[in-house]
């Protein structure tokens, strides 16, 4: 059997570090480091959807649109991410700070409290 390692998604930013765990699974601590702090501290999952839950941005959209209500998977969020993305490939591959050309509004988190399956209070 070969070496399995553990995969996390580390964001480094000026303020400190994010640690997440594999984002193919949905287990697993998400912690937090400040600028200056000695160590992590574990910041505490509010919001449910801790399971698999692929396919809740899809599910959102749907409902939303159903009920009339803003859905949280806009455009202008996807260009963002996708601006994110090349910016922190391009700061890996040329050591430094990029500046990001976009912004976008951020959603509405899902509520806090919601049974699994549940998009809305």
């Amino acid at each position: 059997m070969g070496w399995v390692g553990i995969k996390l998604l580390e964001i480094q930013g000026t303020a400190g570090t994010l640690s997440m765990p594999d984002p193919n699974f949905f287990t697993g601590p998400v912690r937090l480091r400040r600028l200056g702090e000695a160590g992590w501290r574990e910041v505490p999952l509010t919001h449910g959807h801790t399971e698999n839950s692929r396919g809740i941005g899809v599910a959102d959209l749907a409902y939303a649109l159903r009920t009339g209500r803003p859905h949280r998977a806009s455009g202008e969020l996807a260009y963002h991410v996708l601006d994110t993305m090349h910016a922190a490939l391009e700061a890996s591959e040329t050591g430094r700070h990029i500046e990001l050309t976009s912004s976008c509004e951020r959603p509405a988190p899902l509520p806090p409290g919601l049974l699994e399956g549940q998009l809305d209070a």
